[in-house]
């Protein structure tokens, strides 16, 4: 036991004093002794004792009513009573009141003492940790409800910085093809997000990522995840070469994986990560966990493209495969979060359908397929809805 603790001893009878004396000096405790429970009220203050020993039987009053008063004066300071065999039933009623444990007289064995004050000071540190651990847990809430509030008054500014990080739509680049999108979060905040760019003069590369969940702390995400891509574009050239480009989509894919998996956010995503190489006409793409897959719409109508790879923030490896397609001279490619099937009736494969009906009917054209599925004019999405389209031709 650390220190030197002091310990109130209320025992009248004097072989027994000296020895439970010994016993507890011998733990550590600096013991102060009175032989009446009068004086043992008036010597004890909250705080200066961490532990009283009391007598049920004393010569002026019970030792029941000093546990009483002592409880009422300090309901944490652990109390053990001493009582002899006739005396259990008081024993049980000094447990009712409050006392940590109890020691039958007479005691003839030091380390029944040792036990029953090893268990008082477990329990009392036991206790102690529970109190640290509430009132950290206290101060977290506070700061996390300040952290909400000041959440809650700058959603405005929220939203303008999350609009700000988004490309401009329509963008139209050189070689004829554009890029255009519909991001309308279900909350004020999303944690759908899109992006796009040109590298060089031949390569333009794309993105949809979809935070799981919506508001304030997907939106968060969503600005981790292109500050992680921005990094990387800055540590090292990406799209630069052909012969690079399928290494650089699962640079990507990996680089979000575990930016997820070491935030602990308990936050994953699917993404949908592509580059088109418009002199070759043709569509490097991934996906991780995209649901419903992109649909790339030409002369002969729209159709899924194929594709697997495990979302990511889940699993250490995410088995992501590039895929390449060939694109002809006049093409669309269209791609939704999973928050454009919630505005669709039936089960999984129904909603994908009537999807892939909508994306052909409309022909890969953005404001088209917005009517189509009412994106604009629904009141209230039960989830971020973005739609991602690039088009050339």
């Amino acid at each position: 036991m650390a220190g030197r603790r002091s310990l109130l001893l209320i025992e009248e009878d004097e072989r027994s004093r000296d020895f439970v004396r010994g016993a507890l000096s011998r733990l550590g405790f600096q013991v102060v002794e009175v032989q009446s429970g009068l004086e043992g009220i008036s010597q004890f203050a909250p705080g200066v004792f961490q532990l009283v020993v009391t007598d049920l039987h004393l010569p002026d009053m019970g030792g029941l009513e000093v546990l009483r008063k002592i409880k009422q004066a300090s309901p944490d300071t652990p109390v053990v009573v001493l009582a002899s065999n006739s005396e259990v039933s008081d024993v049980v009623q000094a447990l009712r009141l409050g006392a940590s444990d109890y020691l039958l007289k007479p005691i003839e064995d030091a380390e029944v003492i040792d036990h029953a004050i090893c268990r008082i000071t477990n329990a009392e540190t036991l206790a102690q940790q529970n109190r640290e651990y509430r009132e950290e847990l206290e101060r977290r809430n506070r700061e996390l409800r300040d952290h909400v509030e000041v959440l809650q008054r700058d959603q405005q500014a929220g939203r303008l910085l999350q609009q700000h990080l988004l490309p401009r739509t329509p963008y139209r680049y050189p070689g004829g093809i554009e890029a255009a999108y519909r991001l309308i979060p279900s909350l004020y905040l999303s944690g759908d997000f899109i992006d796009y760019g040109l590298f060089g003069e031949r390569f333009v590369a794309f993105y949809l990522v979809d935070v799981s969940g919506h508001g304030v702390s997907s939106a968060l995400v969503t600005a981790l995840i292109k500050h992680s891509i921005m990094h990387l574009l800055r540590e090292r050239p990406l799209f630069a070469q052909l012969d690079t480009l399928d290494s650089d989509l699962l640079d990507i894919l990996s680089l979000i994986n575990s930016e997820l998996l070491s935030t602990r956010l308990d936050k994953h995503a699917s993404m949908f990560v592509g580059v088109i190489d418009g002199p070759a006409r043709q569509l490097h793409y991934a996906v991780a966990g995209q649901v419903p897959m992109p649909a790339l719409v030409t002369e002969h109508g729209a159709e899924w493209l194929p594709g697997k790879g495990r979302p990511l923030g889940l699993f250490q490896q995410g088995d992501w495969q590039v895929m390449c397609a060939k694109l002809p001279p006049s093409w669309r490619l269209v791609t939704c979060s999973d928050g454009v099937l919630e505005l669709l009736e039936g089960d999984l494969l129904q909603k994908e359908a009537q999807l892939l009906q909508a994306i052909d009917q409309s022909r890969g054209d953005l404001d088209s397929l917005c009517t189509a599925l009412h994106v604009d004019t629904s009141e209230a999405l039960p989830d971020d809805v973005t739609i991602l389209t690039l088009r050339q031709g």
